[in-house]
């Protein structure tokens, strides 16, 4: 047809199908597994065995159900906040991303009837902000613009655009090895030369997580920081979604050196989400061998990317973390956070 003549025909977006609930867990589990199933960008975030590992009360939850008659089409994670001394609707605190959740190939007019009903909703409930941060487009099989150009016309506004580094799992020789850069690769030759024995993939015991967490706390002391979750989180994590998680561990001599926890997020993309070392140990260049062995468990598995996790701050980068990320091959990908005033 010539775009000359789709000028002139009649169209118009028809009759939005969506309501919406909030979730209830006594009623709606069911309902949430079956939408989320079915869901394109889905993540181990929207699965309420991860939710579960906040203590109840910690967040005021306020997750969302978009229904196309009885039928659950779409999802969304929220917590209810106060910002500005307004009502405010935003993606979970607790989880890495959130957004709305939903079937692949949707049409550009559902995709705006799915905004628009997210807008009717907020502003009918009170809400006088609304903001999420999506997954970016690496965790989607069919990646597309369309419900960002919706929340954008919409009147949506970038509050945050961070930079996130992920290393792509699908090269047409199936040499991973050759995508790192010279010096990197240097330091992995001299690390498989010496006596580091990388442990991949371990069980998620209390033994090991007691040998990966003093490791994890030292390093990031170092740092001047302190990690996200504290040893009892990290096993209570573990007993929620044991499947989701994944330990190495590099030791010397008998002696751990270095460590890795990654999170399964879902089919497509591996996080890794911690990863540490002993600094008496680091001469040994045990970390980039650690990747590259997870580099390498996350290809024979069939994921198609691993994330490295954001590398920016307040769009402030971090230059040596960034080139670190990047010797291994990464590629930056935008994890934005979305606002508006209701």
């Amino acid at each position: 047809m010539s775009p000359d003549i789709a000028h002139t025909l009649p169209g118009n977006k028809g009759k939005n199908p969506f309501h919406v609930t909030v979730f209830d867990p006594e009623r709606d589990k069911p309902a949430w597994i079956k939408a989320f199933g079915s869901a394109d960008n889905s993540t181990l975030f929207q699965t309420h065995s991860f939710l579960n590992y906040h203590p109840q009360g910690r967040f005021d939850n306020h997750h969302l159900i978009f229904w196309q008659g009885d039928e659950p089409r779409a999802l969304m994670t929220g917590a209810v906040r106060e910002i500005d001394r307004k009502k405010a609707l935003v993606s979970y605190p607790g989880a890495s991303y959130g957004g709305l959740i939903h079937p692949p190939g949707l049409s550009f007019n559902m995709a705006d009837h799915l905004v628009q009903s997210l807008l009717r909703y907020t502003r009918s409930a009170g809400f006088k902000i609304l903001s999420m941060t999506p997954p970016p487009a690496i965790y989607t099989s069919w990646p597309s613009d369309i419900i960002m150009f919706h929340l954008l016309k919409a009147g949506f506004h970038y509050a945050k655009r961070e930079i996130t580094q992920a290393i792509p799992l699908y090269y047409p020789d199936g040499d991973i090895f050759r995508t790192i850069c010279n010096k990197t690769r240097t330091a992995i030759r001299k690390a498989m030369k010496s006596e580091l024995v990388v442990e991949e993939d371990i069980p998620l015991s209390d033994q090991n997580l007691e040998i990966f967490y003093p490791l994890l706390f030292d390093n990031r002391k170092r740092l001047g920081v302190t990690p996200t979750h504290n040893l009892p989180e990290l096993k209570r994590l573990r007993d929620l979604i044991p499947d989701q998680l994944s330990l190495s561990l590099v030791k010397y001599q008998g002696i751990p050196v270095a460590g890795i926890l990654n999170f399964v997020c879902n089919a497509r993309v591996l996080l890794i989400f911690y990863v540490c070392h002993d600094w008496d140990y680091q001469e040994l260049r045990p970390v980039p061998l650690l990747i590259l062995s997870t580099i390498q468990w996350a290809n024979r598995r069939g994921f198609r990317h691993l994330d490295f996790g954001t590398s920016t701050l307040n769009m402030e980068p971090n230059w040596g973390l960034i080139k670190f990320k990047e010797n291994f091959g990464s590629i930056g990908y935008f994890r934005d956070t979305l606002s508006i005033n209701l």
